[in-house]
């Protein structure tokens, strides 16, 4: 290794994950792009699996260490590695990833001549006849997705980006102010970073060719309640932006049948501050996946749906939610969930 600072920083947000960061720190040894040429910074959210003995002990071809802190949530760990970057370009990379051979050569390629560009590589989530119903259900969604975003002429706006594969200008980064720490539980730290810097001007682009295939190893309780938090964060992001309501997911709430929405908000009415018919929600879809999984994927999206918007409305309750007609922005009311 030399002293000269490498082009590129990986830096990979992990929590209680050992087995697949080593998974993601192997694969890395293969990639075509010289290893003097790049670094690994692994930003441990306070795990105590052993993936700060793995990441502090490892032997591999590249410059490869570890940073630890309290459990503070993705954001933050995603900061804290890049604090500890030295790299021109972060690379920001989920532990659930494995990156194509050529990975970090399309991202470092992505960038030349281009000072003020974001680079969202493709993560194709890993299905086959095998996989469990709902792995089968978020990776045709998600995969439908990346096709969408391979489309000529496609642009990416806040709800298209996704940082678990993701490369800037570390000094561009740092300009916009990073990733915001106020973002602790799960979801939309990304959105409100993409919101902040498409109006700094950021051109964000999509690179099929930066791929690193994604490994979904969450079973449909750890999904939902991804979506709970994810209602909450949307509120959270929502506040910090509100001229970017229509473009959340916020903006959707009269979106599909007429029926669904109907059906969603007798469920919210019934459900009062309790999370208790979420959980029931879930444990019925459970029960459904282990006895009959051909009729599983019906339930999927609507129950998922409520769980958002669930969250969404324990958010408002628990700031307040008098503003809610402010806090969309006249695009839509929250009326039925507040």
């Amino acid at each position: 290794m030399t002293d000269q600072p490498p082009l590129l920083s990986v830096v990979i947000p992990t929590y209680q994950r050992c087995a697949s960061v080593r998974r993601l720190l192997e694969s890395l040894s293969l990639q075509r792009l010289p290893c003097d040429r790049f670094e690994v910074v692994v930003a441990i959210d306070g795990s105590t699996d052993g993936t700060h003995e793995l990441a502090s002990s490892l032997e591999m071809p590249y410059s490869l260490r570890a940073v630890w802190q309290p459990n503070s949530g993705r954001a933050a760990a995603c900061n804290a590695g890049v604090r500890e970057s030295r790299g021109e370009i972060v690379v920001v990379l989920d532990d659930d990833m494995e990156p194509h051979p050529t990975f970090l050569d399309a991202h470092a390629r992505a960038h030349e001549a281009h000072a003020r560009r974001g680079v969202v590589g493709a993560v194709p989530i890993q299905v086959d006849a095998s996989s469990p119903p709902v792995v089968q259900f978020v990776g045709e969604k998600f995969n439908r997705h990346l096709a969408s975003l391979a489309e000529p002429g496609r642009r990416i706006d806040i709800r298209d980006f996704y940082s678990g594969n993701f490369s800037i200008r570390c000094e561009l980064l740092l300009e916009v102010g990073s990733f915001d720490e106020s973002f602790r539980i799960y979801g939309n730290e990304d959105v409100e970073l993409a919101t902040r810097l498409l109006a700094a001007g950021v051109e964000l682009v999509y690179s099929p060719e930066a791929a690193a295939a994604q490994h979904y190893e969450k079973d449909f309780a750890a999904l939902a309640r991804d979506n709970l938090a994810k209602g909450r964060t949307a509120v959270l992001c929502a506040r910090k932006h509100p001229d970017a309501v229509a473009r959340l997911r916020l903006g959707t709430l009269h979106q599909g049948s007429r029926k669904w929405r109907l059906l969603r908000s007798s469920l919210l009415a019934a459900s009062g501050s309790s999370e208790r018919i979420p959980e029931l929600l879930i444990r019925f879809v459970t029960w459904t996946e282990q006895r009959q999984p051909a009729a599983v994927y019906r339930l999927y999206a609507p129950v998922l749906d409520f769980c958002f918007w669930f969250g969404v409305r324990a958010a408002l309750g628990d700031q307040g939610a008098d503003n809610a007609e402010e806090l969309v922005g006249g695009t839509t009311s929250l009326g039925a969930v507040a």
